[in-house]
């Protein structure tokens, strides 16, 4: 450490003590608008495996979440991006499993790098923890009133385990494998080995053990696999998921711990007595409770930083999405619940995962202001009035330049997509669209009059705006994701057709490849009038096209035709005008 930084944490050391008198003052002044807080758990989560954070930067978030009464720091720990914790019964872990070839995930993930490497290696990149320094670094949260919890993914995200331990892998898969396999014993051993070491460092109460998006594409042609699930009763071997989540339960009930998992442990219906972290939806945590779970509300819609929190063209790289201060500020975590289902709801917590956030700058950046609302409802159970608190926030700007804290400005902040705050008048009266591809149901934005509806999408595909089309692994019979005819209700003289598309390469959302517009004035015979497409060039920032047919035709009917680059990937519209003059078509520079 040199000589500024030891008087740089000296300074922010008094600052903080300094600020802890003031803020016990206020909190006094306060004590009759907060006598308890609304929600036990106020939690953060940082994700330290996409890119490794020195302890240093995670004791100066501590003394600031402190400061707003945030109580529980959750590490994850481990994921495919690097193994972070010292596992002195698997050395390896942090001798291969933590350092991996490239800083730049987009390079690494995306580009199919996806190796790992010696620690001491010129090119490697990564890092990880002793267990002397979690040890600190736990006692260090303590005297602030944190609880560090602890994530150890499992069965799936785990690429860095199975490459330095490649004997948990399912049986005659000689490749990269990302899911530990379930019916292999030598798992079993592994996961308690590595949590009885985890637990001696950790005091949490509760350890979370990951249990999401395993993909289980190499158990399907495991025999192991399906000679265990067979076995075992089961009609499928994704049941063995579940079946590894109980017993990981009940090893953690054995040592007096209790066992947090995200929602997707749900699909075992006969999981109960666990804590489920909600990443999803409401409907995740009813029916968590039903089972007889307590829950942790952390869904995307509102709990997810590593998403955009302002226009993305004016932001850094990151995932897509769009969460703005004031989304997340408008966060109730109980809404649409009974009293006796709001009795399970532990509290609710922020996501910073790190994909594409290196810099300790960056990550503070996307976590604040963001993460003080959330400890704002943790304590008040929510936001009533949400322009104050945001005054409120922006009066604190000189106490966070003091702290040497790096925060989004939201006197600076652009706000949504212009067009989806202009709608446009609806041409559900005059227009029926008729689908020969579904949609997908899970991005419907309006159903079947979502195109002509006259609304536009925001910033971020999840909006419910936007309209997604999955493009089919059979591209002879199924060559487009989009196939949609609109019928005018007459012959008519069409002058110009507009359609609005997005690209997020992150969320596997490209521009169409092949974009078709035909005419007919029968409905049976058609004939091509635009054809326009472009390559599949990933990107690390969404991107909003607007492309358009000028002319003069006579027709009723009219046919788009869109496909997307690849099986699986996606084509996004959200709207389609006929006869409206607008502005340039191309991409949007916003």
């Amino acid at each position: 450490m040199t000589i500024f930084s030891f008087l740089r944490n000296i300074a922010r050391a008094l600052c903080v003590g300094a600020l802890l008198s003031c803020t016990s003052l206020v909190q006094a002044q306060e004590k009759e608008n907060v006598i308890s807080p609304a929600y036990s758990w106020r939690g953060c989560m940082l994700d330290l495996s996409r890119h490794f954070f020195t302890t240093d930067f995670l004791r100066k978030q501590i003394d600031f979440l402190a400061e707003h009464k945030i109580n529980r720091l959750h590490l994850h720990l481990t994921d495919a991006g690097g193994w972070r914790i010292q596992i002195k019964k698997y050395p390896r872990l942090t001798e291969i499993g933590a350092w991996r070839t490239e800083s730049d995930w987009h390079k690494w993930w995306i580009g199919g790098d996806r190796r790992y490497l010696h620690e001491g290696d010129s090119a490697a990149y990564g890092g990880y923890y002793t267990q002397d320094e979690l040890r600190a670094l736990v006692a260090y949260a303590q005297e602030r009133g944190i609880t560090i919890v602890p994530e150890i993914e499992m069965p799936g995200h785990s690429e860095e385990v199975t490459a330095t331990y490649p004997e948990l892998k399912c049986v005659g898969n000689e490749g990269a494998q990302a899911d530990m396999c379930p019916s292999n014993e030598a798992t079993y051993t592994f996961l308690e080995n590595v949590l009885q070491e985890v637990i001696q460092i950790f005091p949490s109460r509760w350890i979370h053990i990951g249990g999401d998006e395993a993909s289980r594409d190499t158990w399907l042609k495991c025999t192991r696999c399906q000679q265990t699930a067979k076995e075992l009763g089961f009609n499928h071997v994704n049941d063995l998921q579940g079946y590894l989540i109980r017993r990981i339960q009940r090893f953690l009930t054995q040592k007096g711990k209790e066992m947090i998992a995200w929602d997707e442990a749900l699909e075992d219906t006969t999981l109960t007595g666990a804590t489920i972290m909600v990443w999803r939806n409401a409907a995740a945590a009813r029916q968590a409770i039903r089972q007889g779970n307590k829950v942790i509300m952390s869904p995307t819609s509102h709990c997810y930083f590593d998403y955009h929190q302002d226009a993305p063209y004016l932001q850094p790289t990151g995932i897509g999405g769009y969460n703005t201060f004031n989304n997340v500020a408008s966060f109730d975590p109980a809404a649409g619940l009974s009293a006796e289902e709001r009795s399970y709801i532990l509290g609710l917590q922020g996501n910073l995962w790190t994909e594409f956030v290196e810099t300790p700058e960056h990550a503070e950046y996307m976590l604040y202001p963001r993460e003080l609302a959330i400890a704002e409802i943790g304590l008040k159970g929510r936001i009533s009035d949400i322009s104050h608190f945001r005054k409120s926030i922006i009066t604190q700007y000189p106490h966070l330049d003091s702290l040497d804290i790096h925060y989004f400005d939201l006197r600076k902040e652009v706000g949504e997509r212009p067009e989806s705050r202009n709608p446009k008048n609806s041409q559900a009266a005059d227009i029926k669209v008729v689908y020969h591809r579904p949609f997908s149901t899970y991005y419907p934005a309006g159903g079947n009059e979502a195109l002509i509806d006259g609304t536009y999408g925001g910033w971020s595909h999840t909006d419910g705006r936007w309209q997604g089309f999955c493009q089919s692994t059979d591209t002879i019979k199924k060559p487009y994701c989009m196939d949609l005819t609109l019928d005018l209700g007459k012959v008519k003289a069409v002058h110009n057709i507009d359609m609005e598309f997005l690209q997020n390469s992150e969320a596997w959302i490209y521009l169409p490849e092949d974009f078709r517009i035909s005419i007919s004035k029968n409905g049976r015979n058609f004939r091509e009038i635009f054809q326009k497409g472009t390559p599949r060039e990933p990107n690390n920032k969404p991107l909003y096209v607007h492309w358009r047919w000028i002319g003069t035709k006579k027709a009723r009917y009219i046919r788009l035709q869109a496909r997307a680059p690849r099986p699986g990937e996606w084509v996004f519209s959200d709207e389609v005008r006929i006869n409206e003059q607008r502005g340039k078509c191309g991409t949007k520079p916003y």
